[in-house]
């Protein structure tokens, strides 16, 4: 039987190698996203959303998140095994952190044209 709080600790600290970079990289994309609507509802005067935004921005959190994954098999290599003793398999692993990190993503999206729509509710 598989220990699953044994389980989701070693993920959360294979998770804790890789999340700084990557939710440095989901605010600069929230940020780039709010200034692409902030300039179109003054250049347009028309309000179309963050959503319209956010695929540049989708296309450049997947690209980085690919080139962290190719930067961590190459420089921590030497630490599969200790997921691999726990019995995690290095899919598993990359599966549940990407998880992990586009719902941390897709969230501040949200939360970032929620506050882009109240900041034009009440100015």
């Amino acid at each position: 039987m598989i220990n699953i709080y044994r389980h989701c600790r070693a993920i959360l600290i294979f998770y804790r190698a890789y999340c700084i970079p990557a939710f440095m990289i989901t605010l600069f994309c929230c940020y780039g996203a709010r200034i692409a609507s902030v300039a179109q509802i003054q250049d347009h005067k028309e309000f179309y959303g963050i959503m319209m935004f956010i695929a540049p921005f989708f296309w450049i959190k997947t690209i980085t998140n690919i080139l962290m994954l190719l930067y961590l098999i190459q420089f921590k290599a030497h630490e599969r095994f200790f997921y691999a003793n726990l019995g995690i398999r290095r899919g598993e692993l990359w599966i549940i952190t990407f998880l992990m990190d586009y719902m941390v993503f897709f969230m501040a999206v949200y939360l970032t044209g929620l506050s882009l729509k109240l900041t034009l509710i009440y100015p």
